[in-house]
């Protein structure tokens, strides 16, 4: 073999050339990597709040379900369902309940989008009532995350909703 200095130049220029490519190749791919780890993880958190969202107006639409089938129940009886009836009463006729006129509610909604059964209490001997959930967070938040009540204790009172 014999040794020509301009050979031997020309070649680690190519070397470096080929190095600093590859190089510049594996920057590129763990750029693509990360960025599409980015777009990924932007998607993901955009599916959840979009879920989250849906969960929202599906507790908002089931109380107000029940706010419109309490106060069809409150007009038949002049009172809201008692905490023992519970809101099974607005769904199935109780034997100790006559002239039931149901069912107040199409579906039984006792559960609310996040698993977890709503909270119904009745106040004023069956003249006022609240209908709530804890939402996402669950009863450790220590507040309703949504919530239904009777207003003031009247002939009609009208439901209003309430939000964190």
């Amino acid at each position: 073999m014999v040794f020509v200095p301009e050979l031997r130049e020309a070649r680690l220029k190519r070397e470096r050339r080929n190095r600093r490519a590859f190089i510049a190749a594996i920057i590129g791919c763990v750029v693509l990597a990360v960025a599409g780890f980015g777009v990924w993880r932007a998607r993901e958190r955009k599916q959840a709040q979009a879920q989250s969202q849906r969960r929202e107006v599906m507790a908002r639409r089931e109380l107000d379900l029940y706010a419109k089938a309490l106060e069809t129940f409150y007009a038949d009886f002049g009172r809201y369902p008692s905490t023992t009836e519970g809101l099974a009463v607005l769904v199935r006729q109780p034997s100790t309940l006559a002239g039931w006129r149901g069912p107040y509610i199409e579906g039984d909604y006792s559960v609310d989008p996040w698993g977890v059964d709503y909270v119904y209490s009745v106040f004023n001997d069956g003249r006022s009532y609240i209908l709530s959930t804890y939402g996402p967070e669950g009863e450790a938040s220590g507040h309703p995350f949504l919530q239904v009540h009777s207003g003031t204790p009247g002939p009609s009172p009208a439901p209003t909703a309430v939000s964190k």
